[in-house]
C-alpha cells in the first residue's frame, strides 16, 4: 500500500473516533432493556440498529440495502463487475447481553468505508459491510441463521421448525413478518455467491479474557471453536423423602448429574496435560431441578441441564463427548436413573485463512501494534469459511467478558483495531 494511501486512512479513522462513540450510543440506549442490551433476532430494535448505521453511512455516501432475507449491506462500489471484499458481523446481541458483540464489526467496516471516501481513496475491489440478523443461539436455539440465510443454508423445514424462544413464532413467521422472503427455494435463488467474492473479514470483540490479560488491544484469530452441544438435557430418578431415603435405595437425579459434571471435568483436565487441547473447553451452563417439586428435604427426582463441548480439534470433542456418554451409562447403573440427552447439535471447528492472518499481523505491525493469534468462538465467519471463501478475523480487547451486560470495549482500542481493519481490507482488495 502506497504510503500516503496508508497515512490518508488512518487519519480519517482517527476523524471518526467521535462519531464511532455516538453510533454505539445510540444504538445502545435504544436497546436498553433495563439491565442490559437486548436486540432480539428480527426485532425492531435489531432494525433499529441497521437503520442507525443506514443513517450515517448514506450521510458518508455509502450505498445502503435491505437484502431479501432482512440483512443490511452498506457499499462501497468501485466496479459492478468486480469481486467484492466483506467486512461484516451481526446487529441482534443475547437477551440482556452487551452492547459491543457483534455490532463492534458492523460499525468498523461502516467507518472504514467512510474513511475511504473521506479520503478520496478507491479500493481495487468493492468493499461490502454486511449486518447480519440473529447470529445468536439463544433466539432459535441454533447460531448463524442472518448468515446461513444470506447463503442460503437453511430448509423450509427450518424455516417452519425453528421457533424463537420467547414468542413461538416459526423463523418463517418472523420473516414474513419482517417483510422477507420466507420461501427455502427463493432464498436459496437469491443467495449470496461466494464465488462473487474475494475475501471475508471480520472484527469481533473477544469474549474472553486473554487479550487484556496479555495487555493487547487487537489479537488475530486462527481458527473458530467447533461445539457439540445438547441444550436440553435430563436426567431422570425418583423423588423421595430426604431423611427416610438411604443412600444405597436412592435415585437422586441431582447427585447423578454432579457426578457426571465432576468426571466430565477431569477427562477435560486429562486431555490439558496431554498439550496440544489449550483450546479445548467443556460446559454446563443450565442445571436446575423442577422449581415446582423440589424442596430441601426432597431426594430430587428430575434434572434439566444442557452440556456444551468447544475447541477446533473435531477429533478430540468428538472423543471427550463419547467418553462423557459412556461414563452416562455408568453413572445410570450405580445411581438407578436415567439420562436423556435430546437432540445433538454443533458444528466443525474450522481453521481460518492463514495467508488472510498473515495480513492483518502486518496491517497491524504498519501502525506499530503487536498481536496475538489464537481461536476465537463462534462467529458468522464459520459459514463463508466453511465454502471455501478466503475468511479471518481481528478481535478487540474487551473487559468483564460478553453476552452479560458489563461488556467494557474501550473506543480507543476499538478505533486501533479499525485502523487495522482498514489497512487488512485494503490490502486484501489487491490479492
Amino acid at each position: 500500500m502506497e504510503p500516503m494511501t496508508h497515512e490518508a486512512i488512518i487519519k480519517e479513522i482517527s476523524a471518526l473516533a467521535d462519531k464511532a462513540a455516538a453510533l454505539f450510543e445510540e444504538i445502545g440506549a435504544g436497546s436498553y432493556d433495563g439491565v442490559g442490551t437486548t436486540r432480539a433476532a428480527f426485532g425492531p430494535k435489531e432494525t433499529m440498529a441497521g437503520e442507525v448505521l443506514e443513517r450515517f453511512a448514506r450521510s458518508e455516501g455509502l450505498d445502503v440495502s435491505v437484502d431479501h432475507v432482512g440483512n443490511f449491506h452498506y457499499d462501497l462500489t468501485i466496479d459492478a463487475d468486480a469481486k467484492t471484499v466483506v467486512m461484516a458481523s451481526h446487529l441482534d446481541s443475547v437477551p440482556v447481553g452487551g452492547n459491543f458483540d457483534g455490532l463492534a464489526g458492523v460499525v468498523a467496516g461502516v467507518l472504514v468505508q467512510a474513511a475511504c471516501k473521506r479520503a478520496g481513496i478507491r479500493p481495487a475491489t468493492n468493499l461490502k459491510t454486511l449486518g447480519f440478523r440473529c447470529e445468536e443461539s439463544p433466539w432459535f436455539g441454533t447460531a448463524y441463521i442472518g448468515s446461513k440465510l444470506a447463503l442460503g443454508l437453511l430448509d423450509q423445514g427450518e424455516l417452519d421448525g425453528l421457533k424463537r424462544f420467547d414468542t413461538g413464532k416459526s423463523l418463517g413467521t418472523h420473516l414474513h413478518e419482517l417483510g422477507a422472503v420466507s420461501n427455502a427455494d427463493e432464498i436459496r435463488e437469491r443467495r449470496l455467491r461466494v464465488e462473487d467474492l474475494s475475501a471475508y473479514l471480520e472484527l469481533h470483540i473477544e469474549q474472553g479474557p486473554l487479550l487484556d490479560d496479555m495487555q493487547l488491544p487487537v489479537g488475530v484469530a486462527s481458527a473458530i471453536r467447533g461445539n457439540i452441544r445438547h441444550p436440553f438435557a435430563s436426567c431422570k430418578g425418583r423423588y423421595g423423602h430426604a431423611a427416610a431415603s438411604p443412600r444405597h435405595l436412592r435415585s437422586d437425579a441431582m447427585t447423578a448429574v454432579a457426578r457426571l459434571i465432576t468426571a466430565a471435568d477431569a477427562f477435560w483436565a486429562e486431555l490439558l496435560e496431554e498439550g496440544g487441547n489449550d483450546d479445548l473447553i467443556i460446559n454446563f451452563g443450565i442445571v436446575t431441578t423442577d422449581p415446582e417439586q423440589h424442596a430441601m428435604t426432597k431426594v430430587p427426582g428430575d434434572v434439566r441441564f444442557s452440556f456444551n463441548i468447544g475447541g477446533t480439534r473435531n477429533e478430540v470433542m468428538e472423543s471427550l463427548y463419547k467418553r462423557i456418554r459412556a461414563e452416562a451409562e455408568a453413572i445410570e447403573r450405580e445411581f438407578r436413573v436415567g439420562f436423556d440427552f435430546g437432540t445433538r447439535v454443533g458444528t466443525e471447528g474450522i481453521q481460518l485463512d492463514s495467508k488472510l492472518a498473515e495480513i492483518a499481523r502486518n496491517a497491524a505491525s504498519q501502525i506499530g501494534v503487536k498481536t496475538h493469534v489464537f481461536p476465537t468462538v463462534g462467529h458468522d465467519a464459520a459459514m463463508f469459511a466453511k465454502l471455501g471463501l478466503p475468511t479471518g478475523m481481528l478481535l478487540v480487547r474487551n473487559q468483564n467478558g460478553s453476552h452479560n451486560p458489563d461488556e467494557a470495549m474501550e473506543i480507543s482500542d476499538f478505533i486501533t483495531a479499525t485502523k487495522v481493519l482498514a489497512l487488512w481490507a485494503l490490502s486484501s482488495t489487491r490479492q
